[in-house]
């Protein structure tokens, strides 16, 4: 599993403590030294989404689940954001998930909005990913619309 914009890692360690295998990313070396001060133990690389590079990172480009949690998309520098989906699409297996959660109006989000669920979509699609399903949590509770949303995209 790659934690695409782990910060300080709550989410990865959490998935680890469950028992998945994590690669941990974040550009922001500050959260990152929270994270490996947390769980020494996982690994934990700085990049910049949008020029992520496996091989560089000397990490696996087979990912089952790639996760971006914590308002990734939103926050990215603009323009960036196909590109971000296009790099972690790239390093899923086929069939591998995408699972993004982010805000989309400005009761959701610290900033502004700066992408809509059909951007995000287009995106993905663009990368080879499938919408296979949306939620309106992280608990699943079912999206009907609304200023927050969990989209779970597949590759093909």
């Amino acid at each position: 599993m790659l934690d695409a914009g782990c910060g300080t890692g709550r989410v990865m360690i959490r998935l680890a403590e469950l028992g998945y295998d994590c690669v941990g990313v974040d550009r922001d070396a500050s959260m990152l030294a929270v994270a490996r001060r947390q769980a020494p133990e996982l690994l934990w690389a700085q990049a910049d989404l949008a020029t992520l590079d496996p091989a560089e990172l000397r990490i696996a480009a087979d990912f089952d689940l790639v996760v971006a949690a914590g308002n990734i998309f939103p926050l990215l520098a603009p323009g960036t954001e196909a590109e971000v989906v296009r790099r972690l699409a790239a390093t899923l297996r086929p069939g591998g998930l995408l699972v993004a959660g982010f805000g989309l109006d400005a009761a959701h989000l610290p900033v502004p909005p700066t992408i809509t669920l059909p951007e995000y979509d287009a995106h993905c699609a663009a990368a080879g990913l499938t919408l296979a399903d949306r939620f309106a949590t992280w608990d699943a509770d079912p999206y009907h619309g609304g200023g927050y949303a969990v989209s779970v995209h597949r590759a093909s």
